[in-house]
């Protein structure tokens, strides 16, 4: 994850040993040598999610002749109208946009998994992609399970794309809608492998403590706008964004509006950066006539800077 972007560029291998100064041990040996149990801790996945993304970034801008690892306000190669990113991916977009430094955003986003976690213990939860069905469609799935079931908090988590749902909640409800699923019109309902009901109300202790948290992480006006996960507006200002970064934790992350808001900028390129490229697979989608890219290697990144320069 990122291994071989931080041996080729020298961009990305400085965002690493920030990420590991921040983190205050070497997240850069546990994504490079890890054990799956080493690794599956969220207060572990964030933090390497977040540093992969950055450093993809901050090699993308290297090949265009930027230091750093963000948009500059003047100056900047390419036109960019947006950033955004998916639930955590969110504090990835914050750092491109300028707003902070990508070792505060490794620091926090190790307290939001922890926080997170917590709360998960706290109240029991899991996760299921309900494929085939629409968001009403599943909305109205939920809401009669959640019904029938005593002390069910079973929601809707993530609209990711036409067809693409994702549901949050209690372990019994978890398990009727996978059971239930087909039979209700989904074409599949797969559960996840996350350790919690993300993004539903079973995080809202997580939420007030990231809002406690984020009043010590300075945040600066967006180089371009960052797309909400919430409502898909455009934040524009620190207040705004800070709200944000805490609110989404226990809101339903609703990605296909975003991408409809990006949509209707009228772009022709939209550029996913870090490790794999399940969002591109989810554009694809859902666009079209805008050309997608997915930087993860030196070569993806001069490619995609090649093509966002060209004429």
């Amino acid at each position: 994850m990122g291994c071989g972007l931080r041996e080729s560029s020298a961009a990305a291998a400085s965002v690493w040993q920030v990420a590991d100064a921040s983190y205050g041990a070497s997240l850069s040996d546990l994504v490079g040598a890890g054990s799956p149990e080493d690794l599956r801790p969220t207060d572990v996945q964030q933090p390497a999610i977040v540093a992969a993304s950055v450093a993809a970034f901050a090699a993308f801008n290297e090949t265009l002749g930027v230091d750093g690892a963000a948009v500059t306000a003047n100056g900047y190669p390419v036109n960019v109208a947006a950033v955004a990113g998916h639930s955590v991916g969110l504090v990835s977009a914050v750092v491109a946009a300028g707003c902070t430094l990508v070792g505060e955003a490794v620091a926090l986003v190790r307290d939001r998994g922890r926080f997170m976690a917590t709360a998960a213990f706290e109240k029991p939860g899991r996760m299921a992609a309900v494929l085939g069905l629409d968001e009403p469609a599943v909305e109205s799935l939920t809401s009669a399970i959640r019904t029938e079931t005593p002390g069910s908090y079973l929601s809707v988590a993530n609209i990711n794309a036409p067809g693409q749902v994702v549901v949050a909640g209690d372990l019994v409800a978890i398990d009727r809608i996978v059971n239930e699923g087909r039979g209700a019109g989904a074409r599949r309902v797969i559960p996840l492998n996350v350790g919690g009901a993300f993004h539903s109300v079973a995080m809202l202790p997580a939420q007030a403590a990231m809002r406690e948290r984020l009043l010590a992480v300075g945040i600066d006006p967006p180089a371009a706008p960052v797309i909400s996960n919430i409502d898909a507006g455009h934040l524009v200002d620190p207040s705004g964004i800070r709200a944000e970064l805490a609110n989404h934790i226990a809101a339903p992350v609703r990605w296909l509006d975003g991408v409809r808001a990006i949509e209707a900028l009228g772009v022709r390129h939209i550029v996913e950066f870090g490790h794999g490229s399940v969002l591109t697979g989810m554009l694809r989608r859902t666009v079209k006539g805008i050309e997608l890219h997915n930087v993860s290697d030196m070569a993806s990144a001069r490619a995609a800077a090649a093509a966002l320069t060209d004429g």
